[in-house]
């Protein structure tokens, strides 16, 4: 190993120490629940353990608790659990040997929105954006205050969302529904005076026209678009379509991320059959949808070889992110692109689908301590 190598090792090394105390408080629930089980491994079996682990990745073994694996009804063997990629190996080491200069198309939603329209790609519409204390059209062009409540008065669409450029797992979304006006659930009115008091100068929102949702996926959960994460890879050129989740609002929620308290399902990357049951971030297991009653065992998704289709030609079409997470739609006109996540989470992946270590071909966790590819990349 050369002198840069070695200095990255140990630029890396400190960075996973003084991210410790982040993922401490992202797994605060999953604490708290390791904390309060009775029902756990001796404690020096999770000490080995979670030593093996640790030593194997490199960084501190969350997963172990956030995965159960310190339960006495874990029945998975030591060389099962190093399939689980932890979080800090994830983000800050391995996606971005992938992404390069491109990760910005994924986090920055405007430039998402100009990325896809100009790769002919269906995705909402953008009704204007409010940029720097000021409106702007979906071809940049400067509104002014009547123009904006214009356009949210002549728009056809049904629902609207307010969303911040910059945002991961639904975080900052203002859902605004139409009743001859659109108002939140608070009754605000949706109109160009309203943003200017919510937001400030110096915040970046997007407002985009709410989809409708084919009646199919409705039957599962008819409040929330009910969203499919696709994951996909490209190597040498060839986009491959890896898993599929099914993401699902509850509880009256409009957006159905599970860190907003959604369920998620697995998807038979092949069929498009769901399996027999769905799990939540607050470790809920169930075999239906609470608010509809639907069954999840064997249902089929409809038009599975379409959304597998046009996922896969918009992997190609962005070559240069190497891992993307599709978040998809399907609509009355077919799949649609909702977002783009260029690191994708691994929570409810492997806690659907069991460690992905093999699927993403990791086969020497060591060797990107020494990369020169590293980011800052908190998930």
């Amino acid at each position: 190993m050369g002198m840069k190598s070695n200095f990255y090792w140990i630029w890396k090394k400190i960075a996973e120490k003084n991210t410790r105390s982040h993922y401490k408080k992202l797994y605060v629930n999953e604490y708290s629940f390791f904390e309060s089980h009775k029902d756990k491994k001796p404690k020096n079996l999770m000490r080995r353990e979670m030593k093996i682990l640790q030593k194997y990745w490199g960084c501190y073994p969350f997963q172990y608790i956030r995965y159960g694996m310190y339960l006495k009804s874990c029945t998975l063997s030591i060389e099962e659990m190093k399939d689980y990629i932890p979080n800090f190996f994830a983000y800050y080491l391995f996606f971005p040997k992938f992404f390069t200069e491109y990760l910005m198309v994924s986090e920055d939603k405007e430039l998402t929105y100009q990325v896809l329209k100009s790769m002919d790609i269906r995705q909402p519409n953008l009704l204007f954006q409010y940029k720097n204390g000021r409106f702007y059209s979906h071809n940049k062009s400067i509104l002014s205050d009547d123009e904006v409540n214009d356009l949210i008065k002549k728009t056809k669409a049904e629902k609207l969302f307010m969303k911040p450029t910059m945002g991961l797992g639904g975080k900052g979304i203002m859902v605004f529904n139409k009743n001859k006006i659109f108002t939140d659930e608070e009754g605000n009115q949706l109109s160009a005076e309203f943003i200017k008091k919510t937001l400030g100068k110096k915040d970046n929102y997007l407002v985009q026209e709410g989809l409708i949702q084919h009646e199919e996926i409705n039957k599962i959960y008819p409040k929330s678009i009910n969203t499919i994460r696709a994951y996909t890879e490209v190597k040498n050129g060839e986009a491959k379509f890896l898993f599929a989740l099914l993401r699902m609002g509850h509880g009256g929620k409009q957006i159905d991320n599970a860190s907003q308290k959604g369920y998620v399902c697995r998807i038979n990357p092949e069929k498009g059959e769901l399996a027999s049951y769905a799990t939540s971030r607050l470790f809920e297991k169930t075999d239906h949808h609470p608010d509809t009653n639907f069954k999840f065992d064997g249902y089929k998704i409809p038009f599975w070889d379409e959304i597998k289709d046009f996922v896969l030609v918009a992997a190609q079409k962005n070559e240069s992110i190497g891992y993307v997470g599709w978040d998809i739609a399907y609509t009355k006109d077919g799949p649609s692109v909702i977002e783009i996540n260029a690191a994708p989470g691994l929570h409810s992946l492997q806690e659907n689908f069991g460690g992905v270590r093999e699927a993403f071909g990791i086969k020497n966790p060591k060797s990107y301590w020494y990369s020169t590819k590293f980011i800052m990349q908190d998930k």
